[in-house]
């Protein structure tokens, strides 16, 4: 507003002097052409905010906040915990390699109360907004049904089922995610590995519990139904509305986290016996041999919090035309240390914000894998996508 001031008073100022300039004088008019091509224009949407500038700036702070809690239907306490827990296992190349944010090793330790905190053990929910949402959560609700009619109080052959059935989303997300990246020629930014990283940790889950259990031959069966008779739907969803289907593996997780709660609780009775933990637990997670059953399935219910919650957001990105943005990753919004949260938004607002720019130096993307605690395979692949 002041440079159109001011563009104003020198205009009516040279008007006035070119009326009352000689005729040998050099004309004003000139002058005036040029003192108004050097006087900056402002662009119609930022002249329209200066006399509505406080709607714009409520809408614009509304809008920033909102994607600052990309995560919105859980606390931020449970998202830094579930983040800090599921980093554990995702950083194994560079476990003992220094890292610029004081780490001297891989994994950052999280104590047993962390896991045991109400705000990883309360049950949250994402409310359905859209038809899609509503069918998703009764498909999973009916399942659920089906899966205690089918174990009743059988957590630990319940948990086994699960995980073969938990781990399929993945991999059929990140192979359709895959093609399509392949069909349309373009970038994927960064969905694939997290979706293969999910179906890798969901298969982890399943060979920890077969250390603890044996399922029977009908259990073996109803696995060989399910999984075939879920590969061929999920397929066919992921296809036809992918939002849909990432809110199914939303809810999906949700329940699974009721079952690990359950499965906890159980054991806290006494129904099945807190034996020492499986040797594959003791080397994904990091545990002590002192470890027991319990903690393993502690450990297990926060990485699907994570599952759950990142599944919501990829949904969310649908629902927002994102399909093509970089998923946010709890660990980058909340950082995993003190003063990490920082270098993690910067990294994501470079990563953004350099759209069809020049992409970061090999050494930058090091340092922020081992910053956000990814390992670097995993960090230089996203970045290439």
């Amino acid at each position: 507003m002041m440079h159109l001031a001011t563009a104003a008073r020198l205009a009516t100022g040279c008007a006035s002097t070119a009326l009352k300039a000689p005729s040998g004088a050099a004309p004003k008019s000139l002058l005036l052409a040029n003192a108004l091509a050097r006087t900056p224009k402002l662009p119609a949407s930022s002249a329209l905010s200066l006399h509505h500038s406080q709607g714009f700036s409520t809408r614009a702070e509304r809008k920033k906040a909102a994607l600052e809690r990309r995560y919105h239907w859980i606390e931020p306490e449970a998202e830094r915990l579930i983040a800090r827990a599921y980093a554990r296992h995702r950083t194994l190349q560079q476990r003992d390699q220094p890292s610029p944010n004081g780490w001297t090793s891989f994994p950052p330790s999280i104590s047993l109360k962390d896991l045991e905190s109400d705000a990883i053990e309360q049950e949250y929910h994402y409310e359905p907004k859209t038809r899609g949402d509503k069918i998703a959560k009764t498909l999973v609700y009916y399942g659920e049904q089906l899966m205690h009619l089918f174990f009743r109080d059988k957590y630990d052959h319940h948990a086994v089922t699960l995980e073969t059935i938990a781990a399929v989303p993945g991999v059929v997300g990140a192979a359709h995610r895959h093609l399509r990246s392949l069909r349309c020629m373009k970038r994927d930014h960064g969905w694939i590995n997290p979706l293969q990283e999910e179906a890798e940790n969901e298969r982890m889950h399943l060979l920890i519990w077969m250390q603890h259990t044996k399922p029977t031959r009908l259990e073996r069966a109803f696995v060989i139904c399910a999984q075939g008779l879920y590969v061929a739907a999920y397929s066919v969803l992921m296809y036809l509305s992918p939002r849909t289907a990432h809110r199914t593996v939303g809810y999906l997780e949700e329940a699974a986290h009721r079952a690990y709660t359950d499965y906890l609780r159980a054991v806290d009775e006494g129904k099945i016996p807190n034996v020492s933990a499986g040797e594959v637990a003791k080397t994904y997670y990091r545990l002590d041999d002192s470890a027991t059953l319990r903690d393993v399935i502690l450990h297990v219910r926060a990485d699907e919090c994570m599952h759950r919650d990142f599944n919501h957001h990829l949904g969310d990105l649908y629902d927002n035309n994102e399909a093509d943005e970089f998923p946010t990753k709890m660990d980058e919004t909340m950082g995993l240390e003190e003063g990490q949260a920082a270098e993690s938004s910067e990294e994501k607002s470079g990563r953004k914000a350099g759209k069809g720019r020049k992409r970061q130096s090999a050494a930058t993307a090091e340092a922020a894998a081992a910053t956000a605690g990814y390992s670097t395979q995993a960090a230089a692949s996203n970045k290439n996508e």
